[in-house]
């Protein structure tokens, strides 16, 4: 969705309240951080930073009273973006962390990094 830069300057709280509202969408994607709820999110924080660049582009400075009435909104977006960063690490690091123990099991390796048993149950016998 692009966003016109007048409709910006006409109302940059409605602006930055769509922000808000597109990273917390972004993050409730991440309730359960599946490879399709992980694209969406993506695809919505894309979204939003358009928006964001258009609001920073857009906005001349030096209007106190707006200045003023976007200050809390825009210490909620902060929250809420740390919030979304924060489920996306998370995510990460589950991901590296399950590659890692799977690649140790199929090497053979347990979690720890020691040899695994060999299975009792798998023999095999040859004569020549």
């Amino acid at each position: 969705m692009r966003h016109n830069k007048q409709q910006i300057l006409t109302d940059p709280v409605k602006s930055v309240r769509q922000l808000l509202a597109m990273v917390h969408e972004a993050g409730m994607q991440l309730a359960v951080p599946t490879a399709q709820a992980i694209e969406q999110c993506r695809d919505r924080l894309e979204e939003a930073g358009e928006l964001l660049q258009s609001l920073r582009t857009s906005m001349p400075a030096g209007d106190r009273k707006r200045d003023a009435s976007l200050r809390p909104l825009l210490k909620a977006l902060r929250v809420e973006i740390n919030r979304v960063a924060l489920l996306l690490d998370t995510a990460a690091a589950f991901h590296a962390g399950w590659m890692h123990l799977a690649a140790s099991m199929v090497a053979g390796y347990t979690a720890g990094g020691s040899p695994a048993a060999p299975e009792a149950g798998r023999r095999v016998w040859l004569e020549a």
